[in-house]
């Protein structure tokens, strides 16, 4: 007599609902860890570009009016208290013209030849204004500005974006002390989480 043959099932190929829930979950999960890396990753990265290009702007317009101060008088610097309380500065450089010693403006970009270049009776001048962008924001910039004889201005050119208003920390503010001149230039946050940056340095003139 033959005995049935019994078929022993095995373990069903393929995954449980639950299984496959199981795996989506985890799939899920990792993908949205992944994407806060990314995105953590990418917001960093930014903040550094931003603070390394404010950081090349404000080091840039600190060596320019550096130099142009040091090379000044005393007598020459006029300092106005703007609406907002920040600085604007005014002053005379040394100049040569036609081989007399005088005061005014030099400036390369004025023209190509040394008569272009120095202006007798020209003046510079370091100022904030407020530049209002595409979605109404203000930004606040530090301009350099040359001036005419009759106190028009000829160039201008923007040295740093995001000035802090005059209050404390000032965003561009000037006084004397003793025997030198404390310049003070402050921006504000360009982002979330970041700090501004101030830098404050002192410049005697030639007197």
């Amino acid at each position: 007599m033959r005995m049935p043959c019994l078929r022993v099932r095995s373990a069903q190929s393929g995954f449980t609902l639950i299984e496959s829930m199981v795996a989506i979950t985890l799939f899920a999960v990792l993908g949205y860890a992944l994407a806060v890396a990314v995105s953590i990753g990418n917001h960093s990265q930014k903040m550094v570009l931003n603070l390394a290009s404010e950081d090349r702007g404000l080091r840039s317009a600190t060596m320019t009016l550096m130099q142009e101060l040091r090379a000044t008088r005393d007598a020459s610097i006029q300092i106005v208290n703007l609406a907002d309380l920040n600085s604007r500065l005014d002053f005379q450089m040394p100049i040569d013209d036609a081989g007399t010693a005088t005061w005014g403006v030099y400036d390369k970009t004025l023209g190509a030849t040394p008569a272009l270049q120095n202006r007798v009776n020209w003046e510079l001048r370091y100022t904030v204004r407020d530049v209002v962008a595409g979605n109404g924001t203000v930004d606040k910039v530090l301009v350099r500005q040359v001036l005419d004889d009759l106190g028009a201005v000829v160039k201008e050119r923007v040295l740093v974006h995001g000035l802090r208003p005059g209050v404390a920390p000032e965003g561009f503010k000037v006084v004397q002390q003793g025997a030198v001149w404390q310049v003070t230039l402050s921006t504000n946050s360009q982002g979330e989480g970041q700090a501004g940056i101030r830098t404050v340095f002192h410049v005697q003139t030639r007197n």
